[in-house]
């Protein structure tokens, strides 16, 4: 029982008297001595005595009905006492069976809580909880949790249990959290004193151990990139191993390493080279040592997502300009682009096809006319830049940002930003430096913008500021357009270093033109994606899958399948829930390794099916760290009014239970006011002084 009640009703109340209420109880009285007057002030059979009664019965019943109508209110009491709330904790995280000082016994320690168990029943109630990654109800415990966090059990406890009578909180565990803060001050919260149950081994054994992996989730592909594999050793002093990565092919990178103390730690930086695309998985593993205490922990898996993230940029130029050169030079010191140029003379359709971005270097030319042009740039994203062999006219036709009308000549513009435009931004230094370059050569005639348009940079003709722009982008509903209108930004480019030494100005600008045109919109209407590409072991895989009608609106009408598949083609299936106007799937909690999904639906009469994958982690935290921290334990139990002690003691922590002062029973009294009608009893009183009056006249044929 959560609770011991005594309501001690209705023989703890007090009628609430006023002086009308005294007048009104007297008057009920005489009412009731009137009618029994009445009913009795002839010669009965009844004997004196059965009359008398008789008599009081009528008068009492009247009385009572009297005063009844009166509506008087009572003044009831209930007390309530609850027994002290005693919350054992235990820890079910894997430390605990892997590291044990000698002496203990996992067995013997649960022989000895039940007895613990036992003794406190009756004086107090008992609530058991174990918690690893998560928190469970229950005291049977396996040892097998891949996670440990003590923070989220003392916040469990806090947010269930705030309104009770806490009287202790038993912690049993090692003190290794793997997850989650430092428990300390949520355990503050509870005011309850911590017994804490010292668990686990503080002396350090022989071992060796992969601590961390650090790494990026995403590389691209053909890319170097950095892992930093941190290596503990303890109790291990002169004593070597080596560390190895491999993936699928083999062994990747190999070092020797000594252990030159008794606690020795360091961070390994390795270069890896991201070769193939799609999920890629890597083995970090340092050999064991003779004798050391396990080596589960000299091995950890981690998985990387090689994307193929470079995109092609196509440069068509109408003929030889050292402004190919710069803008190439600029754009591939990012890798994640791949640059090819050509002239018109000589030139692949099937480039243009396959590019990401078109750069067209002043065409359209009277060489190359529009006719030639509009099937290229046709659904593609595009960079114009204008320049002297530009056919102006043309240009103004045959893409919709700008026109330009212009007699055919040309003159120098330098460049003055636009405080308007938000689409990127540049660096500070970037801008102080473009401002003070060399000018441009631009088309001399009246711009005007055909439609909507960010304008990055504008028009400075000498010392005069104008309105016409120089660098402008605008995109339609699928597809993005860049025009520079002028050329010669490879004097910038040479500037930039001369000033400098650098080409960082300039880089920085060609790289955020790249990006903002080449960027494209995704355009599917079935769409499913992992919340990350990749989870730890103890975490809930959740999907997401969002669909789109006709008018590219978020639609969640048609139900949604999905099957995951493992590394080794077991077979998981679900439905995705609705949830707004999109959809979501929490799988729960997957066995480590590589997954695979292909997702269906159909809108109507059309059928859609979208595919994925994603890694589950092994982080095996557990294994990572395994001397007790006492010390914690002892923290918690000193700053809350408790005691640490240790497996061997618990037969004496009910007695230390009994002997704190902080554990009280707590007793509340409630007082309510309620009219006197409302008390059922009362009506039974009546009924019977009714009832035996009633019954005795009819046994003496006064009826």
């Amino acid at each position: 029982m959560a609770y011991l009640r005594s309501v001690l009703m209705p023989f703890l109340f007090k009628l609430q008297f006023t002086g009308f209420s005294v007048l009104w109880m007297l008057i009920s009285l005489m009412l009731g001595l009137i009618y029994a007057f009445v009913l009795y002030r002839k010669q009965t059979s009844l004997s004196p005595a059965i009359s008398w009664s008789l008599f009081a019965a009528r008068t009492l019943s009247v009385a009572f009905i009297a005063f009844l109508l009166f509506a008087p209110f009572i003044k009831l009491i209930s007390r309530t006492v609850e027994k002290p709330l005693i919350i054992v904790l235990q820890d079910n995280s894997a430390s605990l069976a892997f590291s044990k000082p000698s002496g203990f016994s996992l067995q013997e320690y649960s022989v000895q809580m039940d007895k613990f168990r036992s003794a406190v029943a009756p004086a107090y109630e008992l609530r058991d909880f174990t918690f690893g990654s998560a928190v469970l109800e229950g005291h049977e415990s396996r040892f097998d949790d891949k996670a440990t966090d003590i923070n989220a059990a003392f916040k469990f406890i806090n947010d269930r249990f705030s309104n009770r009578n806490i009287g202790a909180v038993i912690l049993a565990t090692d003190g290794i959290y793997t997850r989650g803060g430092n428990p300390q001050y949520e355990a503050l919260k509870s005011k309850a004193p911590v017994y804490t149950i010292a668990m686990g081994d503080t002396i350090p054994k022989k071992d060796l151990l992969v601590a961390n992996v650090n790494y990026n989730n995403i590389v691209y592909l053909d890319n170097d990139f950095q892992v930093e594999v941190s290596v503990d050793a303890y109790q291990s002093k002169g004593l070597s191993s080596k560390l190895t990565v491999s993936d699928k092919s083999g062994i990747v990178f190999s070092q020797s390493l000594n252990v030159p103390s008794g606690e020795f730690h360091t961070v390994i930086p390795i270069t890896l080279k991201a070769k193939q695309k799609g999920i890629q998985r890597f083995t970090a593993k340092i050999s064991a040592v003779p004798g050391e205490l396990s080596e589960e922990n000299n091995i950890q898996t981690f998985f990387v997502e090689v994307i193929d993230g470079r995109q092609k940029v196509f440069i068509l130029a109408n003929s030889p300009h050292p402004d190919i050169a710069a803008i190439k030079q600029s754009i591939e010191n990012n890798k994640n682009y791949e640059v090819k140029t050509a002239f018109v003379s000589l030139f692949k359709p099937e480039d243009i096809e396959r590019s990401d971005l078109l750069i067209l270097h002043q065409l359209p030319s009277a060489g190359f006319p529009a006719q030639n042009l509009l099937p290229l740039i046709r659904n593609k994203n595009s960079w114009f830049i204008l320049g002297s062999q530009t056919d102006i006219g043309v240009f103004s036709s045959v893409q919709p940002v700008l026109n330009v009308g212009s007699a055919g000549y040309s003159q120098e513009v330098t460049a003055r930003f636009n405080t308007g435009f938000y689409d990127f931004v540049l660096a500070e230094a970037t801008r102080n430096k473009i401002i003070n370059f060399a000018p441009l050569i631009a088309p001399f005639g009246n711009y005007s913008l055909k439609g909507q348009a960010s304008v990055l940079l504008e028009q400075q003709i000498g010392r005069v500021e104008t309105e016409r722009p120089l660098l402008l982008f605008s995109k339609d509903a699928e597809y993005k357009t860049a025009i520079l209108a002028g050329e010669g930004i490879w004097r910038w480019r040479l500037e930039d270093f001369r000033e400098n030494g650098n080409h960082e100005a300039t880089d920085e600008l060609v790289s955020k033109v790249i990006q903002a045109v080449s960027n494209k919109e995704d355009r599917r209407k079935f769409r499913v994606y992992p919340a990350r590409s990749a989870f730890d072991e103890s975490e809930q895989v959740v999907l997401n899958a969002e669909l789109y009608n006709e008018a590219y609106e978020l639609v969640n009408g048609p139900d949604v399948s999905v099957t995951l598949k493992d590394g080794k083609n077991k077979v998981y299936p679900f439905l995705f829930s609705k949830t707004g106007n999109s959809y979501i799937l929490n799988a729960g909690i997957l066995p480590p390794g590589e997954y695979s999904f292909v997702a269906n639906t159909a809108l109507g009469k059309d059928k859609y099916s979208a595919k994925g994958n994603f890694v589950i982690n092994s982080r095996m935290a557990e294994f990572r760290r395994t001397t007790a921290d006492h010390q914690l334990l002892y923290s918690l139990a000193r700053q809350s009014g408790g005691e640490m002690i240790s497996p061997a003691e618990i037969s004496s922590l009910f007695s230390r239970i009994e002997k704190n002062e902080l554990v009280k029973t707590v007793s509340y009294e409630d007082t309510q006011f309620r009219e006197m009608i409302d008390i059922k009893w009362l009506f039974f009183i009546i009924l019977a002084l009714l009832g035996l009056e009633w019954f005795s006249r009819k046994r003496s044929g006064e009826l």
